[in-house]
């Protein structure tokens, strides 16, 4: 991957060391960027809709520092580094677009070549440890081989001294319901990509892809807190209506001090049930308390 470099001397520069003065926070939006520009391999361009994106606070007047401060110039459309290829006495700085992509393919060929001259190796390996297999499949031709059958049951011997002579191998008893058969397991979701590496098997890493993963785990979790959202707006108006339809508490839900259970014939079935232990129990009263 590409790497976003800062000069050894930048702390003590005099253009860095005006912005530290004038506004610090102008120097982070100009580290931050300076990493998403090799990430996008945009060669130090910055298009102005990403700046709230890798800035949210005031990146508009931070990025007109950098523009005075000479750090940043403003093209059309967005901002470019001052000097992001190389120096003004041609001293290397941050690798290019093409340079990127070129040294992407290298590695990526390189890994082929030498994923199929491993696969060489292995064959070349197991054709040798194996034996000619024609050379014991063949027999004489005046010779008749009969292939033995396998008996119904087979007897295993045990070891001298131990638990019997000898014991058969019962038939397997197979049960008249057939097996439940395991679901299969579902495969995962594909991982999100961006367009150019939408079918690519072993995609290398990228920035579009990053954000399209992010994207679509954003999008998920919307899903999740709405369907949340609805299920708790539906057991709201369950319960408001519960309320507006009970005849027996407030507009609250409540029963003088306690919350109502809405059910007309719960203080007849308790009354009953005092009743009824009454009696077994021999009370006299059932109001009383028991002893």
């Amino acid at each position: 991957m590409p790497w976003f470099k800062v000069d050894d001397k930048f702390h003590s520069h005099n253009k860095i060391r005006k912005v530290l003065a004038d506004e610090p926070a102008a120097l982070a939006l100009w580290v931050v960027a300076g990493s998403w520009s090799s990430d996008n391999t945009t060669d130090g361009v910055i298009p102005d809709h990403q700046l709230p994106w890798l800035f949210p606070v005031g990146a508009d007047e931070l990025a007109r520092k950098l523009v005075a401060a000479r750090l940043w110039r403003r093209v059309r459309g967005g901002y470019e580094f001052h000097e992001w290829l190389s120096d003004s006495d041609g001293t290397k700085r941050n690798p290019s677009r093409e340079e990127v992509e070129n040294e992407r393919r290298k590695k990526a060929e390189a890994g082929r070549k030498g994923g199929l001259a491993s696969g060489k190796v292995r064959g070349k390996r197991q054709a040798g440890a194996s034996p000619p297999a024609e050379a014991n499949a063949e027999a004489p031709a005046d010779e008749v081989v009969e292939l033995p059958t396998r008996p119904d049951r087979e007897v295993f011997q045990t070891s001298p001294g131990g638990r019997g002579a000898a014991r058969t191998r019962e038939p397997r008893r197979t049960s008249p319901f057939p097996r439940p058969s395991t679901p299969a397991r579902a495969s995962p979701p594909p991982t999100p990509r961006c367009v150019e590496h939408e079918h690519d098997d072993n995609p290398p890493r990228c920035g579009a892809c990053e954000r399209a993963r992010q994207a679509a785990e954003q999008d998920a979790y919307e899903k999740r807190v709405e369907t949340r959202h609805a299920e708790l707006r539906a057991k709201t108006g369950d319960r408001r209506r519960t309320v507006e339809n009970c005849s027996m508490c407030d507009d609250e839900g409540y029963r003088g001090s306690a919350l109502c259970n809405h059910d007309p014939g719960a203080e007849a079935r308790a009354s009953r049930g005092r009743r009824l232990v009454a009696e077994v129990m021999g009370w006299p009263d059932p109001e009383d308390d028991p002893p």
